[in-house]
């Protein structure tokens, strides 16, 4: 997820535990409660610290941030590691002011700093993009394909609790500020379509006024039980658009050998919209690999396919991200009400095999490519692309390979991440 929705996350973690000390009777000094709110945002943004090293660093190229970002930072051991780590600064300068540090405080500061690591990975697992939580014990990637990178909608629920319960100018205006941006966001950039613009303006509106009339403990829970609502309903969403996805290609077969096996769907939401999805489906049919692009409407009768389609005419949901490649090709697949399929793009999986067989940089990158997609630059060049971020040339999952000669790569540090299309790789 994007950094800002990390640190509301985090905010709200630190409110509740504010909250929940207050309630127990303990007194919270402005000092004390100040180190709860940052150590919160610092928790909930720390897994991010690989991006010191992930980029120019390890001498790797586009492959340093493809490996390593999200890499060994967003993990489980990392998460307890450095949220003991960040626990004691905190309880280090929660005491400086000289005030008496109440029983409880040492362990709910430790509380809010797991609870905030744990916040980033549990986030970043929901989108496409993926989390290993379980290294070194397991390599493997999870995704939840089910939230926008950059949820209005998350931002907005939490929001106006965390802005009226910040007694400082500072703290509101920072909030203040990250309100009115997504508001512009979703009104300029012409990523939200026309009729979730409406509803989300309208939320932007009354929810502000509601939690202005609650109580400071009930604006964090009713906070954080509305962004908790707003994620049950994209995943449930998401698990629809699956389903509706497998059951178009199912039907699409015109007897056993024409059957395709689904190796994976990556599904992406239009922010701020459960019901317009854009998918990317791998599969196999005999020894030909494939990579399909549709748009989904997972409840049709809610919200259309047409209706989805034309709310979405550009930007990350409204594009093809196959468009750039030159061996794009018409769908593979049958329509049905919930599924309109985009472009295809096929190859034999032997042309993926000998790739690996023969560059050291597509065996590497493979670690990460979920949807791994390629094409010929000419003069002994090749452009490998993960297709769930676009092909046109210059995006942070591309990379440009020689075909000939000898490893490019000197000394690389290669993480142990299981492949995600391992199926296809001998």
């Amino acid at each position: 997820m994007d950094n800002v929705t990390h640190g509301l996350a985090g905010l709200l973690v630190a409110d509740a535990a504010a909250h929940w000390l207050e309630r127990r009777g303990v007194t919270v000094t402005p000092r004390q409660r100040r180190t709860l709110s940052v150590l919160g945002v610092v928790a909930a943004e720390f897994p991010d610290s690989d991006l010191v090293y992930s980029g120019p660093l390890l001498d790797m190229g586009p492959l340093g941030y493809l490996l390593h970002h999200r890499g060994h930072t967003h993990t489980l051991v990392w998460a307890v590691v450095s949220a003991l780590l960040l626990w004691l600064v905190a309880r280090w300068y929660a005491g400086r002011d000289g005030a008496p540090m109440p029983a409880r405080l040492p362990r709910v500061l430790l509380l809010v700093a797991l609870m905030g690591t744990l916040s980033h990975i549990l986030l970043d697992w929901t989108n496409s993009y993926g989390v290993h939580p379980f290294w070194p014990l397991n390599g493997r990637w999870y995704y939840g394909d089910a939230v926008f990178i950059v949820e209005p909608w998350l931002w907005l629920v939490a929001i106006p609790p965390l802005y009226w319960n910040r007694p400082g100018a500072f703290g509101r205006s920072l909030l203040g500020f990250f309100f009115v941006a997504i508001l512009a966001a979703v009104l300029l950039l012409g990523q939200v379509a026309a009729d979730v613009v409406v509803v989300l303006l309208v939320f932007a509106v009354l929810w502000p006024l509601a939690q202005w009339t609650l109580g400071a403990p009930t604006r964090t829970l009713s906070g954080m039980a509305a962004w908790t609502a707003i994620t049950v309903g994209f995943f449930a969403a998401s698990r629809t658009a699956a389903a509706s996805v497998r059951d178009a290609v199912a039907g699409s077969g015109a007897g056993p050998r024409d059957e395709a096996l689904v190796l994976d769907v990556v599904l992406t939401p239009g922010p701020g919209d459960w019901g317009c999805w854009t998918a990317l489906v791998m599969s196999r049919r005999q020894d030909v690999y494939t990579v399909s692009s549709a748009f989904v409407a997972p409840f049709p009768a809610v919200r259309s396919l047409a209706r989805c389609t034309s709310g979405y005419q550009a930007g990350r949901v409204g594009g093809d991200v196959l468009t750039g490649l030159r061996a794009q090709a018409a769908p593979v697949f049958a329509a049905s009400a919930r599924v309109q399929w985009r472009s295809s793009w096929s190859t034999p999986v032997d042309s993926l095999v000998s790739l690996v067989h023969s560059r050291c940089e597509v065996e590497a990158a493979l670690h990460f490519m979920r949807a791994p997609v390629w094409q010929s630059l000419g003069n002994g060049r090749l452009r490998l692309s993960d297709a769930r971020f676009g092909v046109t040339g210059g995006g942070f999952s591309e990379i440009e390979i020689p075909t000939t000669g000898a490893c490019t790569l000197r000394d690389p540090w290669i993480p142990g991440w299981t492949p995600p299309r391992a199926e296809l790789l001998p």
